[in-house]
């Protein structure tokens, strides 16, 4: 089986000590992480902050949906019970919150 060569921009960790900044623009300029190697193999990924932000934010959005999925699922599949505010605070319920 042929090795694939993957189209991801790449640097070295020597790279990154000579020059951090090139390497951020290098992952602006292809929209992408580089992937930083050490002596063959990937020690990290580096993104530009706006990179990381929308990565993040995207996380953010995804866990929202699965809570949202989650509960539907719930309602859907169990047999849900419903309380009134009385059944469930007890006289407090009902009392004015002046008196």
């Amino acid at each position: 089986m042929a090795m694939r060569i993957l189209d991801i921009p790449t640097t070295s960790i020597s790279n990154v000590k000579r020059s951090p900044m090139e390497v951020f623009q290098k992952a602006d300029q292809e929209a992408a992480g580089v992937y930083v190697f050490n002596r063959e193999k990937v020690v990290g990924v580096m993104l530009t902050q706006k990179q990381y932000e929308s990565l993040n934010k995207e996380i953010e959005e995804l866990y929202d949906q699965l809570a949202d999925l989650m509960a539907e699922k719930r309602l859907l599949t169990e047999n849900v019970s419903t309380f009134s505010d009385v059944e469930v605070r007890g006289a407090i319920a009902t009392e004015s919150p002046y008196h």
